[in-house]
């Protein structure tokens, strides 16, 4: 009974260790692998980079620089296994998705390997081919879907609908066009379990912290750091049409600190998505953060958010950038975040027809306060006229009604077919009324 009783004393916790378990080629190689590893690293981005995979091997018997030799385009498949993470038993699962072969070095001696993959098409066209095209009368989701069919992946679209009438692709991968593109307008591309994911970074701002860390959450080594350098207190943009004869103008904000945008724009509309887009992009790294974690929380990801406590004037809600995985004698996992601030959602445009050059033309230009993208026969002019001819949903703000969401509990209405009198104009979104200088709801007339 005594050695029992002694034994029972001797028993503990077994101790918290995590794995990562890797496909390659679409055959699991844990037990091959288990041997040769010796770190491996995953890292999540929100958006703008590939994630990618990172191994380093110690080929102490040689099979890797001969038999088991790696080839570009070879594919890998990656989970990160966490076992008694929070108590004994407790086994947690992160995948990782997949990815293709990027980069592969061999050093020596000792030989070891180091392989490298990006979250990637298996097509290697969608990052390497240089291409040279049109679309016209299109959405930017359409455009999407055709680089995605080009990849052989699929497009996972979560952002509002973003009519465009013609834009270039000028000797551009497929990858760098499109990603280019969604940020112009103001979204976030990503890459992930082989789609191309479009997402408004702004929706995810908002959503519920999924942990808030302390103190106790976060290793000694972390940093903070805020900038006013490059952070803007309004914008200015400004662009002539030729093929419209008009010079579109766009104010957001105000102040002294003042950022001028002069990309090109068909319309009002797109010029204030750009503009607010651009400032929007300029102010969001302002305040930054990296920690990493005392125990690793796999519901911290990219694009999630966290709230800082007990940090001061530090504390606040954060945007998590980038997270980064690190298995070997342990398990680290780094936290690159920003701030969550608040955005500019308003804008203020207007257009100015520039006289065609003509040696008998001598009447002025004229300037009116538009909205950005015409409806049938309609150009939509504040205090004027428009005509519904369906019927459309009414929102608190041009905001919400851009998004097709409602936040905060405001009210929605409804706009019948009928002839109203345009109120306000901003975001392309018009503010309907049935009594002229009263305000009425925002739609969108698109």
């Amino acid at each position: 009974g005594r050695r029992r009783s002694a034994n029972m004393e001797g028993l503990s916790m077994d101790p918290r260790k995590a794995t990562a378990s890797v496909s390659y080629n679409g055959k699991r190689i844990d037990t091959k692998l288990a041997e040769y590893l010796q770190s491996f690293s995953y890292t999540d981005v929100a958006s703008g980079e590939s994630d990618s995979l990172s191994l380093n091997i110690n080929d102490r018997d040689r099979k890797w620089i001969k038999s088991w030799f790696p080839s570009k385009g070879d594919t890998m498949a990656a989970t990160i296994i966490m076992k008694n993470w929070s108590k004994e038993g407790d086994t947690q699962k992160l995948s990782c998705g997949s990815f293709v072969i990027d980069d592969f070095s061999f050093s020596g001696t000792p030989v070891k390997l180091k392989l490298e993959a990006l979250a990637l098409p298996a097509d290697s066209s969608f990052k390497e081919t240089q291409r040279t095209k049109t679309y016209e009368k299109t959405t930017l989701e359409n455009i999407g879907q055709e680089v995605a069919k080009r990849a052989g992946i699929k497009l996972y679209y979560e952002a509002p609908r973003i009519p465009i009438e013609k834009v270039e692709q000028s000797e551009k991968d497929d990858c760098s066009f499109y990603n280019e593109l969604v940020k112009l307008y103001g979204f976030a591309m990503k890459i992930y379990k082989n789609k191309i994911v479009v997402f408004n970074e702004a929706t995810y701002e908002k959503k519920k912290s999924v942990a808030t860390l302390t103190e106790q959450n976060i290793e000694p080594n972390w940093s903070w750091n805020t900038k006013l350098c490059r952070t803007y207190t309004g914008a200015k943009y400004e662009y002539t049409n030729n093929d419209k004869n008009q010079t579109i103008k766009v104010e957001v904000g105000g102040g002294n600190r003042i950022l001028k945008v002069t990309d090109a724009a068909s319309n009002a509309s797109e010029a204030e998505r750009i503009t607010l887009a651009k400032i929007n992009e300029a102010n969001k790294g302002d305040t930054t953060m990296s920690v990493t974690m005392t125990r690793a929380n796999r519901k911290i990801i990219a694009t999630s958010c966290v709230t800082i406590k007990g940090f001061g004037k530090l504390d606040g809600k954060y945007y998590v950038e980038k997270v980064t995985w690190d298995i070997g004698s342990g398990c680290k996992q780094k936290l690159d975040l920003r701030r969550v601030a608040d955005r500019f959602t308003d804008a203020k445009s207007s257009t100015k027809a520039v006289a065609k050059k003509s040696k008998t033309e001598t009447k002025s230009s004229t300037e009116t306060t538009t909205a950005t993208k015409s409806t049938g026969t309609q150009t939509p002019v504040k205090g004027g006229k428009y005509t519904l001819t369906t019927t459309k949903k009414g929102y608190y703000t041009a905001a919400e009604a851009l998004a097709g969401k409602v936040t905060g509990g405001h009210p929605t209405g409804t706009r019948r077919p009928g002839t109203y009198t345009i109120f306000n104009i901003s975001q392309g979104m018009l503010n309907l009324t049935t009594k002229a200088g009263v305000p009425g709801s925002w739609i969108n007339p698109n």
